[in-house]
């Protein structure tokens, strides 16, 4: 079973009307996505309270010649090509990359959703001394994640060059969602935030197009 060591994760803000484009070219993504055994998960999320819609892909592989290989495939090509006509503005191919410092992958079903429905991503930024301190809780973290039965997916994610963190996490039901935002992963987080964060953290909830899980 391969791990996951790095991804991207790629934001895509639809133009005014264009929302259901953007779904639709998503969901095209996962048809594609299947013949890429170098990708071991793919999501297609679509970011709750957005208007107009606002989309991110989440996606991990073994290697960093894992992920080049995604990127010179058909879906980036594909995204080049249409995202003008869809997009208010284009991923920025320097900001997107992340290092996945920490994850725990376990799969809800089949089908295009594999069992997922909604999740939450939480982005944050580390004071300069704290950025080691903030990335070793992150890498703790998991112990407790483990111990989630509900937590389907989890991944604690670093920007290379930066002092930007996240933690990305899906589950297959709503109650299941709830019962991880009021549990003892993210009560730590909240009490250390103020002392090891530069701002308060941007979270977001988002529900699941489509995705795809290999190596659980």
């Amino acid at each position: 079973m391969s791990t996951a060591t790095c991804g991207s994760l790629v934001p895509l803000a639809s133009q005014e009307g264009k929302g259901d484009a953007v779904a639709e070219f998503l969901l095209g993504g996962y048809g594609l996505v299947q013949a890429e055994p170098e990708t071991l998960q793919w999501y297609a999320m679509k970011l709750e309270g957005t208007s107009p819609p606002v989309y991110d892909i989440f996606d991990t592989f073994p290697s960093q010649e894992g992920r080049k290989a995604h990127f010179d495939g058909p879906i980036p090509n594909a995204l080049m090509q249409h995202g003008p006509s869809l997009l208010s503005v284009g991923p920025d191919i320097n900001k997107i990359m992340v290092e996945v410092i920490a994850s725990k992958v376990t799969k809800a079903g089949e089908g295009q959703k594999a069992g997922l429905t909604v999740g939450s991503r939480v982005l944050f930024t580390a004071k300069p001394e704290k950025k080691e301190a903030v990335r070793e809780s992150l890498v703790n973290a998991l112990a407790q994640i483990k111990g989630e039965e509900k937590t389907v997916a989890w991944y604690a994610i670093h920007f290379p060059g930066t002092d930007n963190f996240g933690a990305i996490s899906f589950f297959a039901s709503e109650e299941d969602r709830l019962a991880h935002l009021k549990g003892p992963v993210v009560a730590a987080a909240a009490a250390s935030a103020e002392e090891v964060l530069v701002t308060p953290p941007a979270s977001v909830k988002f529900e699941i197009l489509a995705a795809h899980v290999t190596n659980t």
